[in-house]
């Protein structure tokens, strides 16, 4: 993955088609899946890049849940890179089941296209804006997020995040959403950002453009 390429893909959106939902007395930016879908085809090239839903259906412990699992493909610069994340929606019986799961499935698409950096710069800010007065559910998100591009890394990457982490922090301990500290947003963002670079050079599949 080129710096080029790496900067395309993460680079901010137009402000204009940023939108914003107000949930839990906060106001939260977002992109819409229209958005990500156009700047993976604008970047990438619309026949290099595709998704499948690996499973979907209701959430067996709370059943006014739907939860998508998407696996997002990618040609790039001649190699096929895989990520894949969960979406969720909540659904009620007077809402359509279609748009419900349209819904979680737009979610699950953005979750995977942002450990490729699409839209990642918005999951930071609104933990930087938020934090100080945002309900635990909130954080646990953000974090859970994190987790999420770490859990895709190799071992071998895992051991490069956490030799970055002690270049980075000077010795100090991981930050940790039991035990946040006033650097815990600076924390998390660095070792995002860390955890996104080193998944592009993870080992992939060479010329298997038929696969996606």
């Amino acid at each position: 993955m080129s710096e080029e390429i790496l900067k395309k893909l993460s680079a901010p959106f137009p402000k204009e088609v940023e939108s914003i939902l107000k949930k839990g007395g906060m106001e939260l930016t977002y992109i819409p899946v229209h958005e990500v879908i156009a700047r993976l085809s604008n970047v990438l090239g619309v026949e290099n890049w595709n998704y499948t839903i690996k499973s979907q259906g209701r959430d067996t412990k709370t059943d006014d849940w739907i939860i998508v699992h998407v696996q997002l493909s990618a040609i790039i610069e001649g190699s096929v890179v895989v990520r894949e994340a969960f979406g969720g929606a909540r659904h009620t019986g007077n809402m359509d089941l279609g748009d419900s799961y349209k819904s979680a499935t737009s979610e699950a698409l953005k979750k995977a296209a942002q450990t490729l950096g699409v839209g990642l710069y918005l999951a930071r800010d609104e933990i930087a804006l938020q934090l100080e007065d945002a309900p635990d559910p909130k954080v646990k998100s953000a974090w859970d997020n994190f987790l999420s591009l770490a859990g895709s890394l190799t071992e071998e990457q895992k051991d490069g995040l956490n030799e970055f982490w002690v270049k980075h922090s000077g010795g100090r301990p991981k930050p940790n959403i039991g035990t946040m500290t006033d650097t815990f947003v600076a924390d998390v963002t660095a070792l995002a950002e860390e955890a996104v670079r080193l998944s592009f050079n993870a080992t992939v599949v060479e010329d298997e453009e038929d696969d996606v």
